[in-house]
């Protein structure tokens, strides 16, 4: 007999992706045996959706609307069951992914897929129809190793350096990933100290690693529709370097030095920065923003000025204790 597993998923205004992940797990050859959707906003009228195939445990914000960490612990942690799989709620997975994952999941390992990021059109179909429709196009995931230079992502990567830069790979391997519920706690569950853009999920499996977790892709595939955080664009510089200052606190190094190399070049952030700190130089200006930039464009802070925000305290933050019983998070 298996050993149960717990999903969990968090939703703010995607619910008819929602309606397809559900629809997607009760297809698969295993079944979740419970799926555990945190409400990032007020209810909807989906707030009480239920299947005939497994429990459907819905948890709501009390008070302000959530945030993507808080949120994440939240239903990590009202997880009744020892396995877990955390899912996007636009993620369009295997029929074999909770089967597969079950037989490779272990103690002190995070299990995650490769990712393959479509037009949200192509998303609209079953995991195989797509699986045979890529198959056909020869795409290969944006986290697999064996990437070919000549293959259809050569346009995303392309896309991605256009757009000052890329994240890390654990930025995708957040799409879905397994792991054990007594490991999530070790690691005190996501930081909710990230503010804003980017670097919570690099935060979070660079603490898997510095516990001695390993970290393993299983042989499928996820198909995710793309998304703005594929890419870093500009107009997130602050909410970035603010993540990226708490991170370095944390572990003594820079995240995604890509993305911070590509503020430097375009004059934002000190050159300097590995050595002497990150410090804001300019703000961008809006007709600076690329072009392609796939993020709708946010409107720059108007009374904010390079100096001021280059004066901006940081204070230095330490990793989670290590023997922690519980989650430290006030989800």
């Amino acid at each position: 007999m298996r050993s149960p597993l717990s999903a969990v998923t968090i939703v703010k205004t995607k619910t008819e992706k929602l309606c397809n992940l559900i629809n997607q797990l009760e297809e698969c050859s295993a079944t979740p045996d419970e799926l555990i959707i945190v409400w990032m906003a007020p209810p909807s009228d989906l707030s009480l959706i239920k299947s005939g195939k497994f429990d459907v445990v819905h948890k709501f914000a009390t008070q302000e609307a959530l945030p993507i960490a808080k949120a994440r612990n939240k239903g990590m942690q009202a997880a009744k069951h020892v396995n877990l799989v955390y899912l996007n709620v636009d993620a369009v997975v295997s029929p074999a992914l909770f089967k597969d994952g079950l037989l490779a999941l272990q103690d002190n390992t995070v299990l995650y897929t490769s990712v393959v990021f479509l037009p949200s059109e192509r998303c609209n179909k079953p995991f195989l129809q797509i699986l045979k429709d890529e198959q056909t196009l020869g795409c290969t995931a944006s986290n697999d190793d064996s990437v070919a230079a000549n293959d259809s992502n050569e346009t995303i990567s392309g896309k991605q350096e256009k757009n000052h830069g890329k994240f890390s790979d654990d930025s995708v391997c957040s799409t879905v990933f397994f792991i054990r519920k007594a490991d999530f706690q070790q690691t005190g569950g996501f930081d909710e100290g990230y503010e804003g853009f980017g670097l919570n999920d690099e935060d979070f499996f660079t603490n898997c690693r510095a516990l001695g977790f390993s970290l393993e892709q299983l042989p499928i595939r996820t198909f995710a529709p793309h998304r703005p955080d594929n890419y870093c664009p500009i107009n997130h510089l602050l909410d970035f370097v603010q993540n990226a200052q708490r991170f370095h606190s944390k572990w003594g190094f820079y995240p995604c030095i890509s993305v911070l190399e590509r503020y430097a070049e375009k004059g934002y952030i000190n050159a300097n920065f590995k050595d002497c700190g990150i410090k804001i130089k300019q703000l961008p200006q809006k007709d600076e923003e690329s072009s392609e930039d796939p993020t709708p464009k946010a409107e720059l802070m108007p009374n904010t000025s390079a100096s001021s925000v280059g004066e901006k305290t940081f204070t230095s933050f330490h990793s989670p204790g290590k023997n922690l019983n519980v989650l430290s998070t006030t989800a």
